[in-house]
């Protein structure tokens, strides 16, 4: 019996090496599976947002009818409460373009605060 051989068997380096290698492929495994319950919870309250706002937004359609409809019976017109209605949101959709730097930034930093929210 060679000293190697009977030094390699005292410090059993094999069985070490696969040890290792072990705890390195669990530990990988682990941030996987971390990572993809942070992903699941992401993606689960960006559905549950998306679904909220299509819900928001055909009340808030179903709303624009009603007025519309409301201002076409007071005013005696077919077609008058959609025309004002129209204008209104052709005067907002004016008043947003001027705003949209300053409308998208603040969008940007909830975002980026409901995600860095989301790792702590």
């Amino acid at each position: 019996m060679s000293l190697k051989s009977s030094i390699s068997d005292f410090l059993k380096f094999d069985e070490l090496k696969d040890t290792l290698l072990k705890l390195v492929e669990s530990k990988v495994e682990l941030k996987k599976l971390e990572l993809l319950a942070k992903v699941e919870k992401l993606l689960a309250k960006i559905i549950l947002h998306i679904l909220v706002a299509i819900f928001l937004f055909i009340i808030f359609l179903l709303l624009n009818i009603l007025v519309a409809a409301v201002i076409n019976y007071y005013m005696k017109s077919y077609w008058m409460g959609y025309a004002i209605i129209t204008g209104l949101y052709v005067v907002l959709f004016g008043i947003f373009q001027f705003f949209k730097p300053k409308v998208s930034e603040f969008i940007a930093a909830k975002i980026a605060d409901l995600i860095v929210e989301e790792q702590f």
